[in-house]
C-alpha cells in the first residue's frame, strides 16, 4: 500500500469520533475506497507483469503456419510448437517415418531432426471443424547458452492415402512385445476417416527395421512447403 493510502486511511480513522452515525458511515467510505485503490494497484500491476509474444508465421502453398513457442526442455532437448492450417479433414502432420529429415532445426553448422512429434490440441469453426491442428517436435539436441539464434524448416505436410489398414495398434502391440520405453498413441477423431496418429515417435519407427517394414506399405500424400523460421533460442 503506498504513502497516499496510508494517509487517506489515517485520516478517515481519526474522522470515525465524530458521531456513531457518522463512524458507521465513514468506515463504509473507509472500505470503498481502500477496495477501489486496491484493485487499480493489482490491475496495474498486472498489466506490468504480463508480457505478449508474437507468434511467427509463414505462409507457403495457401497453409500458414504458425511457431507459437520454442525452448530448451531438459538439459539435452529442444521443443517447438507449431499452428497450421490444414488442407483437408486427414492426419496432416510434420513428420513421417519414410522421411525424417523432412523437418530440421539448425544452428551454425548442426542439423538435427524430431524424434517425436505429436498433437496438443485442434482449432475449430463454428460448425465444429477442425481446421487448425497445433502440433510439437522434440529434438535432441544440446544448444549452447551462447547460441544466439535457431532455424527451423518444415519442407512437407503428410498424410496417409485413405482406405488404408491402421497400422497403429500393430505398431503399439510390436513395442510392447519389444520392450519401448517409447509410445505410438491414436484416436479417433470426429470427420477423421481412421485414427488420428497424436504421438508419433518419427525416429524409432524409420530407424528401427522392424517398424520401417511395417510402414514400407503405407502409402502417403504430400503437401509442399517450405515453412522457414528463424528465431532466439529461448524466445521471450
Amino acid at each position: 500500500m503506498n504513502d497516499f493510502t496510508c494517509s487517506l486511511f489515517d485520516f478517515m480513522i481519526k474522522k470515525l469520533s465524530v458521531s456513531k452515525f457518522g463512524g458507521f458511515f465513514l468506515a463504509g467510505i473507509v472500505v470503498l475506497v481502500l477496495y477501489v485503490l486496491l484493485t487499480i494497484q493489482t490491475t496495474t500491476h498486472t498489466g506490468e507483469l504480463s508480457t505478449s509474444v508474437k507468434p511467427i508465421v509463414v505462409s507457403a502453398n495457401n497453409i500458414s503456419m504458425k511457431l507459437i513457442s520454442a525452448h530448451t526442455e531438459g538439459s539435452n532437448g529442444y521443443r517447438v510448437e507449431l499452428c497450421y492450417n490444414l488442407p483437408d479433414q486427414r492426419d496432416w502432420q510434420l513428420t513421417y517415418p519414410n522421411e525424417p529429415q523432412g523437418a530440421t532445426l539448425s544452428f551454425r553448422d548442426i542439423k538435427v531432426h524430431p524424434v517425436e512429434e505429436g498433437t496438443m490440441y485442434w482449432k475449430y469453426e463454428e460448425n465444429n471443424k477442425i481446421i487448425h491442428r497445433c502440433q510439437y517436435l522434440f529434438f535432441v539436441i544440446q544448444i549452447p547458452s551462447q547460441a544466439e539464434m535457431v532455424s527451423l524448416s518444415i519442407d512437407r505436410l503428410y498424410a496417409r492415402k485413405l482406405v488404408q489398414l491402421d497400422y497403429c495398434l500393430e505398431i503399439s502391440r510390436k513395442m510392447v512385445e519389444r520392450n519401448y520405453t517409447v509410445t505410438i498413441d491414436c484416436m479417433k477423431v470426429t470427420d477423421f476417416e481412421g485414427v488420428v496418429y497424436v504421438k508419433f515417435p518419427t525416429e524409432l519407427l524409420s530407424v528401427d527395421p522392424v517398424f520401417r517394414n511395417i510402414f514400407r506399405d503405407v502409402k502417403w500424400d504430400f503437401y509442399n512447403g517450405p515453412w522457414l523460421f528463424t528465431f532466439p533460442v529461448n524466445p521471450p
